[in-house]
């Protein structure tokens, strides 16, 4: 008689472990990522990314991905220059992004906004760096997180080895500058 019971408490524990480690999945239907590149010192451009993916476990760990060949910046050719010589999508696909989130705000209540500044590590052609990024974060009634940058966050080219595929853009295109410094925003929803 023992067996059954046995059966029954291993049974009743791997389905508690599956609910307390319950983890939440980036939609990437109501989530975006844009940057903007200037161009000529004076010309500034708005492009994004249309495919990203990602997971935020229940103990606050955020891994996201920017899918490079994504890339949208309204001119086809611009789109396959970016993906060729500046991303290398070939070799380097996805661009990473890495955060823990404060227990404080995976615990926070439905309804309720909160504002935190995460030490995050941001991978680009295999290259991380840190950077710091401050967010306004939500939960809904149904626990999706949603989280947007309060302002820009400063991308360096050349933490990410990105200055020689700039330096190629550039030359493609017959600019005088392209510049070095790229400011990304983001929201992200994160649902159950």
């Amino acid at each position: 008689m023992r067996t059954p019971s046995l059966i029954s408490l291993a049974v009743c524990l791997t389905t508690f472990a599956a609910f307390s480690h319950a983890s939440w999945t980036l939609d990437n239907d109501s989530s975006s990522v844009s940057f903007i590149s200037t161009k000529n010192e004076h010309i500034s451009e708005i492009h994004k990314f249309t495919t990203l993916s990602g997971k935020l476990s229940d103990a606050g760990e955020l891994k996201a991905e920017v899918h490079l060949s994504s890339v949208e910046t309204n001119i086809p050719i611009r789109n396959e220059r970016m993906q060729t010589y500046l991303f290398d999508v070939e070799n380097t696909p996805k661009a990473m992004i890495s955060a823990q989130i404060p227990k404080a705000v995976m615990d926070m209540k439905a309804g309720t906004i909160t504002m935190v500044t995460l030490d995050s590590e941001i991978t680009i052609k295999g290259k991380p760096a840190p950077y710091s990024v401050e967010l306004s974060v939500s939960k809904d009634q149904d626990g999706s997180f949603h989280g947007t940058t309060v302002k820009p966050v400063l991308i360096k080219a050349t933490n990410h080895d990105l200055d020689p595929g700039i330096a190629k853009l550039q030359e493609l295109a017959g600019l005088k500058s392209i510049g070095l410094t790229v400011p990304m925003t983001f929201s992200v929803t994160f649902k159950k």
